[in-house]
């Protein structure tokens, strides 16, 4: 059995949904400009980009290894995974963790995230809730502001010796499985039943 159906006068459309769809793309050409004059630029610290780009190698090596000879792949897990000499065993980071509520860079990345993020939906909805009281309503904006204020606070940066260790563990099970082996008579099979199939 349908149940009732749901007529919608068809000046929404006009009235409600169309200013709406305007004022919101007008918000989000204004935010993005807003966004673009409060950037700041941020200082790239040169370890964290070189230790980035040891565990982006290693987990190719690891991913990849196999189209590579098994000389190859040793040679490259032994440079990261050598008890003695491996990059992942001997190089230790200082690790300092931040405080959020002291690190001024972090409070100001906040703040300026809830100016051009936050502060225009609590604008909007209510602009909404107020001019098309009884046609539209919005969603709870305190609960969208405290997620994303919690979700900035938990944004720390990783500690990157524990990112070695579990790169070294995850390097260290891998085995090489050769997977072009038999590449060059699989590829002469193929041309022969190629040729055969035009003569």
């Amino acid at each position: 059995m349908a149940g009732p159906e749901l007529l919608l006068d068809s000046s929404i459309r006009l009235w409600v949904v169309l200013p709406i769809v305007f004022i919101t793309f007008i918000v989000g050409v204004l935010r993005h400009y807003v966004t673009q004059l409060l950037h700041n630029d941020k200082k790239v610290d040169l370890q964290q980009v070189s230790d980035s780009q040891v565990l982006l190698r290693s987990r190719i090596l690891r991913e990849n290894g196999k189209y590579i000879p098994k000389q190859s792949f040793a040679m490259r897990k032994h440079y990261f995974n050598n008890p003695e000499t491996g990059f992942f065993k001997v190089v230790k980071r200082k690790v300092i963790p931040k405080n959020p509520m002291t690190d001024t860079s972090m409070l100001t990345d906040m703040m300026k995230g809830n100016l051009t993020n936050v502060l225009p939906m609590i604008l909007i909805g209510g602009w909404i809730n107020w001019a098309f009281s009884g046609f539209v309503t919005t969603a709870d904006q305190s609960r969208i502001m405290q997620d994303q204020m919690t979700g900035a606070a938990m944004a720390m940066p990783p500690d990157p010796n524990k990112a070695f260790k579990s790169e070294w563990e995850a390097l260290e099970i891998v085995e090489h499985k050769w997977a072009l082996e038999n590449v060059e008579e699989e590829l002469m099979c193929q041309d022969l039943n190629f040729r055969g199939l035009f003569s």
